[in-house]
């Protein structure tokens, strides 16, 4: 009888466990940047080739994890918010998209060229958020041509318009087509090209 009812409690212990691991289980969620249409650019067979390398994200951007920023000097890697894709591939999709569109002249590539393309190196710095609502964009891209090298920094601090992780998602996406487009005004800027 003892064996019998010292059972029944560690079945019914061992169920009430289970529920109440099932019950305060945390649902991940995953994001993905803001897609931009992608329309189909086909320059000239003799355009200048702009060569996009992987883009370089800082070490503590290089998780599944979305970033929020909860004091000057602390930062918090979400449990429950992920990424549903490494950050450097979708940021390198979204700046080879986004060049094709603002730079139609341009042959825009991610696949290595030859030695006379035009090449961008893009480190990240900053893409996550602050506990106020700011997202954050920041990093340095390098131009290289030739014996050319142009360097510059980015920084966007932009306000979510509203509260939570899509928000934050959707306003770093606007964020990084901002940089994309001072990117092209850069290229634009170091090797126009001229209509013959």
């Amino acid at each position: 009888m003892k064996t019998g009812f010292l059972l029944s409690g560690i079945t019914a212990l061992a169920t009430l466990t289970l529920l109440a691991a099932c019950s305060s289980s945390v649902e991940l969620r995953y994001y993905q940047l803001p897609q931009t249409a992608v329309v189909t650019v086909l320059p000239a067979a003799n355009a200048p080739v702009l060569y996009v390398e992987p883009v370089m994200v800082a070490s503590f951007l290089n998780t599944n994890a979305l970033i929020l920023q909860t004091s000057a000097v602390e930062l918090h890697k979400t449990t429950q918010h992920q990424w549903a894709e490494a950050l450097d591939q979708q940021l390198k999709r979204l700046l080879v998209n986004g060049l094709q569109q603002a730079l139609p002249a341009y042959r825009v590539t991610s696949q290595q060229p030859g030695s006379d393309a035009m090449r961008l190196l893009v480190q990240v710095e900053q893409f996550h958020g602050q506990q106020q609502g700011i997202a954050l964009v920041s990093g340095r891209f390098h131009l290289l041509k030739g014996d050319k090298v142009q360097s510059q920094s980015f920084q966007l601090r932009l306000p979510q318009p509203d509260e939570g992780y899509p928000a934050l998602v959707d306003t770093l996406g606007q964020g990084w087509q901002q940089a994309i487009t001072q990117f092209a005004a850069a290229v634009s800027s170091m090797a126009p090209v001229t209509n013959s």
